[in-house]
């Protein structure tokens, strides 16, 4: 069998073009991000220090299930009020550029956590998630 080759560094495949919030911003804003771009994770930073993360499974918790027209309004009026510092992972684990495959899956299984934010020279410059590497591995494997 073999050998995959995960002794290379995360900087490729990351996601670069993120989408960021502020620890004050509305939960409003949070879902209008969710829906408008395809993505699934969000990190939460002030003045490039990562505070925290939102993922879309936390939004789709707290929206829950509406049966009526009262429920729809008392959802939207939590998502004005409710800022993201309420619900996000505060100080989530995070990784640098030049980490290795093989060591943020380690940190993924570990912590048990789908998406690290990706820092370089101490500054927030991306984030990868489980299918970051899984798209990853599918490429490296149907090329052979």
């Amino acid at each position: 069998m073999d050998t995959m080759n995960t002794n290379i560094t995360i900087d490729n495949i990351i996601s670069r073009k993120l989408k960021t919030l502020h620890p004050k911003d509305k939960l409003e804003r949070v879902k209008e991000i969710f829906d408008e771009y395809d993505v699934h994770h969000i990190p939460i930073h002030v003045m490039g220090d990562v505070r925290g993360i939102v993922s879309l499974g936390d939004i789709l918790f707290l929206e829950g299930i509406t049966t009526n027209n009262f429920d729809e309004f008392l959802k939207n009026k939590k998502f004005q009020l409710t800022t993201v510092d309420e619900i996000m992972t505060a100080r989530p684990y995070c990784v640098n550029t030049g980490d290795l495959i093989s060591e943020v899956l380690e940190t993924m299984v570990e912590k048990r956590v789908n998406a690290l934010p990706v820092k370089e020279n101490d500054e927030l410059v991306g984030i990868i998630t489980t299918f970051d590497i899984l798209n990853y591995f599918k490429k490296v494997l149907t090329s052979k």
